[in-house]
């Protein structure tokens, strides 16, 4: 599969991943701005395993999903359109996201 079929389906896989996380998102915010104790209670969730691993997975989808998206942006404006062009575009935004991924990976398990 070329590096192109790659990209698009991560940036639709991504996309998916963002409106399923969005769930935790919005409770977490709406528990945490809910009183004090729900504040402190999202807090400590967030010492967890498994919180830090999905706000990670929803900062890993987010980055990719916006990397992506100017890729795709830069596209629709009539650059890297050609194949090679394309392929090395997709490869470096792949690549960035492997990157991005890890520093947050290390940003929140620190």
């Amino acid at each position: 599969m070329p590096a192109t079929a790659k990209a698009s389906i991560l940036h639709r896989i991504t996309g998916v991943a963002l409106f399923i996380a969005l769930t935790f998102v919005i409770w977490a915010w709406s528990e945490s701005l809910s009183s004090p104790e729900g504040f402190e209670f999202v807090k400590e969730l967030f010492t967890g395993f498994i919180a830090k691993f999905i706000a990670w997975g929803t900062f890993a989808a987010l980055s990719y999903h916006l990397i992506g998206g100017i890729r795709h942006m830069i596209q629709d404006m009539g650059h890297w359109e050609e194949l090679e062009s394309g392929n090395s575009s997709a490869k470096i935004a792949i690549a960035l996201w492997v990157i991005v991924a890890i520093l947050a990976g290390v940003w929140i398990w620190s």
